[in-house]
């Protein structure tokens, strides 16, 4: 029996996309603005303020591991996957508003310890949400171009939220004052805004009865299928260092254009120059990506997108807007299909798992993703913020040279490397678009073969 081709509906791929929108929200804005707001608007000193997001991280570090095995096993009539999206997005957007609250305490260790407990409830939260939600995108389809085109249109959804969050949130801040309370609320439009997306998610999405799985392992033996499953292993490991790469400098790009470049006013249009290309590159590379390995099209991009890291380390002061408009449109040209093709290649993985298993995992492995995506931010902010506080910055003054050295090769050279490493990894995963179509034939004729001997009894 051949490999199933049909496509899904248009408005289906619309809307599964922005869960995608909704988590990327958060994470620009936890990643982006969160850490100015520390350290400007809290006044935490900026070596705490990077400690944050990573106690925080560290903290809810199983967590992800936790939801991906819960869904995996859930036993519910309205599925294993889809409730979840219901359950979690209240809280999601809660901890999300509560997080820009400035609190009335006088101990530095008591508000410190605050926003850490607030950052672990939006990572528990966003995982509730986040690792269901992706678990079903190999449940919507068994095609690999499908699902190329499925994660296509998350990748572009999630690029509008970080436009959102580039765009709106500082300016909207400013329209209402710029005060604490203009903080905490641009932070409760943008909790309402992550919040209504998961409703005609879970409308509109559905799951498969028969791939309920029946794991029982323990959970030593669930995460030890991480280390078993060579694919996996590769594919996580150059998608963390993608997401190093972005997030990283991502975490410094407005002291980047205030320190180094000393045009803040630059940080807006150059974003928005990376992402549109970003949002635009994409239906290309899905066209370029139809029958080709979805590895080969990762390495073509990170190709080009380590190229324009070199640009933005030689960007000089005075020099024209549009040349740093150009530097950041081939960067998210390149970054586009370094950011979509692991996230459709996850899905693949759990096809593999259950030739080798006889289960449906999509959830373990998923858990692993969303862990790492929210890792590597919390990494990112950690990193800079820790060599920022060694090399003595200090916000709102004109800083030594070793500072803006600093910040200029955190956001260039740095991540440049993880780019490099990340495709030496990638050369070496082999699951590509035959090896897929031959799993996808395989697990057909054990189902139907199993359907056969169930009616049979």
């Amino acid at each position: 029996m051949g490999v199933r081709e049909s496509r899904l509906p248009f408005h289906l791929k619309l809307i599964y996309g922005l869960g995608d929108h909704s988590v990327n929200v958060a994470l620009v804005a936890l990643t982006m603005i969160f850490p100015f707001y520390l350290t400007d608007i809290v006044e935490m000193r900026i070596g705490l303020a990077g400690l944050v997001p990573l106690i925080g991280r560290s903290i809810d570090a199983l967590s992800d591991v936790f939801m991906g095995r819960l869904s995996d096993r859930t036993r519910w009539k309205a599925g294993r996957r889809r409730p979840y999206l219901l359950i979690g997005a209240l809280p999601f957007a809660l901890s999300f508003a509560a997080i820009w609250l400035v609190p009335d305490i006088e101990s530095t260790a008591l508000e410190f310890a605050y926003y850490v407990g607030i950052y672990v409830m939006i990572s528990i939260s966003m995982t509730v949400v986040a690792v269901p939600y992706h678990a079903l995108l190999p449940e919507l389809t068994d095609s690999y171009d499908e699902r190329t085109s499925l994660a296509t249109f998350r990748s572009v959804s999630s690029l509008f939220g970080t436009l959102l969050i580039a765009l709106c949130f500082r300016p909207l801040v400013s329209f209402f004052g710029d005060e604490r309370s203009a903080w905490a609320l641009v932070g409760g439009i943008f909790a309402l805004w992550i919040a209504w997306p998961w409703l005609p998610i879970w409308w509109v999405t559905y799951e498969k009865p028969s791939r309920r799985s029946e794991d029982e392992l323990s959970l030593r033996a669930y995460l030890s299928v991480f280390m078993e499953n060579k694919s996996f292993r590769l594919l996580l490991a150059f998608f963390a260092l993608g997401r190093l790469a972005i997030d990283l400098p991502l975490a410094l790009f407005l002291h980047y254009f205030t320190y180094v470049i000393g045009r803040p006013d630059y940080f807006a249009p150059v974003m928005v120059s990376f992402l549109l290309a970003a949002i635009f590159a994409m239906p290309l590379w899905l066209r370029f990506a139809r029958g080709r390995d979805k590895s080969t099209i990762y390495t073509y991009a990170c190709a080009g997108w380590v190229i324009t890291f070199v640009g933005l380390f030689l960007l000089q002061p005075g020099w024209p807007l549009w040349i740093m408009l150009v530097v950041g449109a081939l960067s998210g040209a390149g970054y586009s299909a370094a950011d979509m093709m692991p996230w459709s290649m996850v899905a693949d993985i759990a096809d593999e798992d259950e030739t080798r298993s006889g289960e449906r995992r999509e959830g373990l492995y998923v858990s692993a993703f969303t862990f790492v995506r929210k890792l590597t931010g919390a990494l990112g902010v950690a990193l800079a913020f820790a060599v920022l506080d060694r090399v003595g910055f200090e916000p709102g003054v004109e800083n030594s040279d070793t500072v803006l050295w600093a910040i200029r090769g955190l956001t260039a050279i740095v991540p440049a490397l993880f780019i490099v490493i990340s495709v030496i990894f990638a050369r070496h995963y082999t699951l590509g678009h035959e090896r897929h179509k031959q799993i996808i034939e395989e697990l057909r004729r054990r189902r139907a073969a199993r359907a056969t001997s169930e009616a049979s009894v």
